[in-house]
């Protein structure tokens, strides 16, 4: 498909330099092309090509039809399947103008975001529109800055489930026609089921639609591909919810993940995620992962953040993807061998955990990978492995604490206190003197 259309100065226009054209990035609403300013709809008319979804080539051939800038045949193109095609797409049309239509904010989960990755900040010029997630806040009459944003958008649809909790209100960006039932079902089974579920289908344009319904009772056979996805939680009754324990929480409960008894128990892992310190973005190292528990738990206080579980023992890693799953935890990052075998390949670590395979020169390693101020909390429940954090103490220094758990348990036709293994525990900033 093609339109007339013509060169300009600036950002549009071929160019004889050998320096690459900056591709322009512009938001629409649905509302289309015809409501942008004038400035922005003469720059499409004049580039020599766009990309943009089907929906947006008639307002296109529109535009070119009647701009006085038109002289020069112009291409129109859909996007690419898959989408890191477009940085081929750049590559050979390095010396042309490029406009992309994005819809809403090119820098929300968008386009926009990903080139100023992969080009930097001046690699691409964007002008974003308002998105269809504030004009869903707006329908609604949600106040934006208390609602949680998730894409299932070639994402797994797990990602709501750290998301979810009384009264907490989602915007969802969807997949598709087929991520209300999934969502209704997935709220459901997680015991949200009286959750209040809104499609706010074609936001700001001609064709907007909306569907109301309970994720229990969802039953909106034809939803448009293109939506948001609002779900209000509700005060929900966890006595009465199919879910036998929220997820939610510094630290999961102990039956929320599945293992063969090596686990970091809840009340020993909470001590140790207050140490380990998580923060948005941070990269972990689990030395001795084992069913995953403490990387789930520093995923789910450390949004955008990754975990390495390294671990010699493919069902451990097995117990550890699935219960990544289960929590709705992505950025684990499974580490298969010794761990003195692979940690040289892995990303600067903003903490470090030590929960089985210690040795002095685990230790030693790790000190020497982590960055300048990042934490080491290593846990040992043997007299051998003690003996190492120990001797570690006593020569780097940091502190060294005994953490002793006992919960009431029936004895007879009474209780009494029952003791879980004692764990001693070493946190050691790098950069604190002795």
């Amino acid at each position: 498909m093609s339109i007339s259309g013509s060169t300009t100065g600036n950002t549009t226009g071929n160019t004889t330099g050998s320096k690459p054209v900056r591709p322009l990035v512009i938001g629409v609403s649905e509302a289309g092309v015809g409501v942008l300013a004038r400035q922005l709809q003469d720059r499409i008319a004049a580039a020599d090509l766009v990309i943009a979804a089907p929906r947006f080539h008639p307002d296109l051939q529109q535009l070119s039809a009647r701009s006085d800038t038109a002289s020069a045949p112009q291409k129109i193109s859909d996007w690419p399947v898959p989408f890191s095609n477009i940085y081929r797409m750049l590559e050979d049309n390095h010396d042309k103008s490029l406009v992309i239509l994005a819809t809403g904010d090119p820098m929300w989960f968008g386009v926009g975001a990903s080139l100023a990755q992969r080009l930097g900040a001046d690699g691409c010029e964007v002008v974003p529109a308002v998105s269809g997630l504030q004009l869903a806040a707006a329908r609604l009459g949600w106040a934006f800055s208390h609602c949680a944003v998730v894409s299932i958008h070639g994402r797994p649809i797990t990602n709501i489930i750290p998301s979810l909790y009384p009264r907490a209100r989602l915007l969802i960006i969807a997949a598709g026609s087929s991520s209300p039932p999934a969502v209704a079902e997935l709220l459901t089974k997680n015991g949200f089921g009286a959750a209040q579920m809104t499609v706010l289908a074609h936001l700001g344009g001609a064709e907007e639609s909306r569907f109301d319904g309970k994720a229990e009772t969802w039953d909106h056979p034809d939803i448009p591909d293109f939506h948001i996805l609002a779900v209000d939680c509700g005060p929900v009754d966890f006595g009465a919810a199919l879910m036998p324990r929220p997820l939610n929480g510094f630290a999961a409960p102990d039956s929320s993940f599945d293992n063969d008894g090596k686990l970091t128990k809840h009340d020993v892992r909470a001590s140790a995620l207050a140490k380990l310190a998580p923060f948005p973005g941070a990269v972990l190292w689990d030395i001795g992962s084992g069913s995953g528990a403490v990387s789930i738990d520093f995923l789910r206080s450390a949004g955008r953040g990754s975990a390495f579980a390294i671990d010699r023992s493919e069902k451990q890693q097995q117990f550890c993807a699935h219960n990544a799953a289960r929590h709705g935890v992505s950025g684990v990052h499974f580490v298969l061998g010794e761990a003195e075998a692979v940690i040289g390949d892995l990303p600067t670590p903003d903490a470090i955990f030590i929960g089985g395979g210690m040795s002095p020169d685990i230790i030693k390693r790790a000190q020497a990978n982590l960055r300048g101020g990042g934490v080491l909390v290593a846990h040992a429940v043997t007299i051998e492995s003690e003996s190492q954090l120990v001797e570690a103490w006593q020569k780097t220094g940091g502190s060294l604490t005994r953490i002793s758990v006992q919960h009431a348990d029936p004895v007879g036709a009474f209780h009494g206190w029952r003791p879980l293994m004692p764990v001693t525990r070493w946190c050691w900033h790098k950069g604190e003197t002795k």
